[in-house]
């Protein structure tokens, strides 16, 4: 899934991305719950909290910048 969005980062602009898992091939289920923030940043809904990455392109890694709680977003 982290190779799905760093392929999606590198692409960058706002263009539409949908993937198709074969069943016999994909293990798991299928991740609903990031978002798209543009500039190379997209947040990770977990629980009462939305985690933000951002994709470091000079690095070529992702790292954490920020959690906030869903509350304070609702302020």
């Amino acid at each position: 899934m982290i190779f799905l969005v760093i392929v999606t980062l590198i692409k960058g602009g706002n263009s539409d991305v949908s993937t198709d898992y074969p069943e016999f091939d994909f293990e798991g289920e299928p991740q609903p719950n990031i978002i798209q923030l543009g500039d190379g940043r997209f947040g990770v809904l977990n629980f009462d909290y939305l985690e933000i990455y951002e994709y470091d392109s000079d690095h070529n890694k992702v790292k954490k910048v920020k959690e906030i709680s869903l509350d304070e977003l609702n302020e």
